[in-house]
């Protein structure tokens, strides 16, 4: 009888962990929850977006993150345009595209703007999500 109630005692600690185990799992689920929902919705986007499109997710302006990546030491100015820094280039951030335009006084020109990829979005977003910067869509649904 006391090996009995000895082996009921370890299986009832043993099923105690399990619950405290599986509390916990749906604890990270449910903060991870978010984070999964603005991810899955960059993976689902296909192509470039711009710095603005980007920005408009976390309520910023393009002005705004494009002077975050710069204080991270993501991008710098150079002739009106953000450039990576060396470290960032060639990992498929960006794509720069260049586009035809009529200037102010009807010269055609030409001008170069860079597009921000899938895993450039999900770059940024890692930096944001650092300095506790959530996505607007994330934010109203966990009302923070």
């Amino acid at each position: 009888p006391v090996d009995r109630a000895k082996k009921w005692i370890e299986e009832e600690e043993a099923r105690q962990q399990l619950a405290t185990k599986a509390l916990l799992l749906e604890q990270t689920v449910y903060e991870y929850q978010p984070k999964i929902t603005y991810l899955d919705r960059i993976l689902s986007s296909k192509g470039t977006v711009t710095i603005t499109q980007i920005a408009k997710d976390y309520d910023l302006t393009g002005h705004q993150l494009n002077k975050i990546l710069h204080e991270e030491g993501v991008q710098y100015k150079q002739n009106k345009q953000w450039l990576l820094y060396a470290k960032h280039m060639n990992k498929g951030l960006v794509k720069s595209e260049t586009i035809d335009i009529t200037r102010s006084n009807g010269d055609p020109d030409t001008t170069i703007y860079t597009r921000w990829t899938q895993k450039g979005r999900l770059f940024i977003h890692e930096i944001l999500t650092n300095r506790g910067i959530i996505p607007y869509m994330d934010r109203e649904r966990i009302g923070a």
